[in-house]
């Protein structure tokens, strides 16, 4: 069994608050600049907090904990996964994944320390911790969005047709592959679903992934049945505003507006409880989440 060090879904975000890192994880970023309109950022200048040995090792070993990443959610998801980034973190290496397997989307990440590249066989998981259960809950937000993908596309189509009329943008698909790992993520917004423990994923979950869209959708109504699980979906929004001069003050009748809209249109997720948030135009460019930039909502 490999050793694997698993993670939460903010442990990214606590690895770049960490004073005890280096500050050489910003030497390779140095051409680019700190902040930038969030429409033209694709992930350069992403590197985590992290020791200069971490950086250099995930640079070197780059292919192999590409393979890494990609093994362990087949490994423990059966899911097929496309490693988009690998970085130093802290004192070892995160790999970014991105998944688009049997209509199931999602972006991750998984953090690995520098002797998992030597230890050979499966990596198949028993662990019901509430790490790897996090981890399950990332995953399985790309179920809840394959269960309602018309619904989806139809949120997104809203966003997109509103984005000259309330003038704003969204997160690039290069700067989501390589830099965020909350679930499944689009331009506009991203799903979070309720975490389960590894036993219950491939008790009630896994058996779905095969299954015609009218049986997995079933599927997952009867899993949210047995598992008792009455908790709605959050939507949150990860708008940057494009007007000239952004103000919470100029801007809070849009949001007022677009989450009136969203909550009365039909043929729109259900179970849903959304966030509607609209931010400033730039992204920093070196901890790229949206959490950390001046907006408005939740």
């Amino acid at each position: 069994m490999r050793k694997i060090i698993y993670f939460t879904l903010i442990s990214t975000i606590l690895l770049f608050g960490c004073s005890t890192m280096s500050d050489d994880s910003n030497k390779d970023s140095q051409s680019v600049p700190e902040e930038m309109p969030a429409s033209k950022y694709v992930g350069q200048g992403f590197q985590p907090k992290a020791e200069k040995s971490a950086i250099e090792y995930a640079k070197k070993h780059r292919k192999e904990y590409e393979k890494l990443g990609e093994q362990f959610f087949k490994d423990n998801f059966s899911l097929n996964v496309k490693a988009t980034n690998v970085v130093g973190s802290g004192d070892g290496v995160e790999v970014f994944v991105h998944c688009d397997d049997h209509d199931i989307v999602f972006n991750a990440s998984i953090p690995f320390d520098k002797e998992s590249i030597h230890e050979k066989g499966s990596m198949r998981s028993h662990d019901n911790g509430d790490d790897m259960s996090n981890m399950v809950g990332t995953v399985l937000s790309g179920f809840e969005y394959r269960a309602q993908k018309e619904k989806y596309d139809h949120l997104y189509r809203f966003f997109d047709d509103n984005k000259e009329k309330y003038q704003y943008t969204g997160f690039t698909k290069e700067a989501i592959n390589k830099t965020q790992n909350v679930g499944y993520q689009n331009k506009y917004f991203y799903i979070t679903y309720l975490s389960r423990n590894l036993k219950e994923h491939r008790k009630y979950y896994e058996p779905l992934i095969n299954k015609s869209d009218a049986e997995f959708k079933a599927g997952m109504k009867q899993a949210r049945k047995d598992l008792d699980y009455e908790a709605n979906c959050d939507v949150v929004t990860t708008l940057f505003s494009t007007k000239k001069h952004f103000t919470k003050d100029n801007s809070v009748d849009d949001v007022i507006k677009m989450n009136d809209t969203v909550e009365k249109k039909e043929n729109m997720p259900k179970k849903v409880e959304y966030t509607i948030r609209l931010g400033e135009s730039s992204i920093n460019t070196e901890d790229p989440f949206y959490d950390d930039i001046d907006h408005i909502g939740g």
